[in-house]
């Protein structure tokens, strides 16, 4: 306890003990990071992400100048333009089209429903009068 003072009858302050714990350990990392130690892990850690990121320009720039790779490159336009002018791409985008335009309807009518006023037709259907001999107030 941070309170060597106190009297056994008391209770111990809970709050305080808390603040005093995190301040121990704010001063516990603080001085961890300070020290040399961390900053040589930090340093290691810097050269080893620049490194790779050195070998990963390298691998990226030998794929791109990779006759093969430019050749499935080339392959897939070729295969998508195909796509892109055949009846299957042409019926595709057809029914999506009308498949959305149908949603698009479906929603503006459920929306229609949801802002018409309460007062409309009723949720349940028509009311039955259970006492037919009494009158109106």
């Amino acid at each position: 306890m941070s309170q060597p003072d106190q009297k056994p009858d008391q209770t111990p302050d809970l709050g305080a003990e808390l603040r005093e714990l995190g301040q121990q350990i704010e001063a516990a990392l603080r001085t961890a990071l300070e020290s040399e130690r961390a900053r040589q892990l930090q340093q290691e850690l810097l050269n080893g992400l620049r490194m790779i990121g050195e070998q990963v320009q390298v691998a990226v720039k030998a794929i791109a100048n990779d006759p093969r790779v430019q050749e499935l490159a080339e392959r897939g336009q070729q295969t998508l333009h195909q796509f892109q002018q055949s009846q299957a791409a042409n019926d595709l985008q057809q029914t999506l089209a009308q498949g959305i335009a149908q949603l698009n309807e479906q929603l503006a009518e459920f929306i229609k429903r949801m802002q018409s006023p309460a007062g409309g037709e009723p949720a349940t259907g028509e009311t039955t009068r259970l006492d037919p001999d009494k009158d109106d107030f």
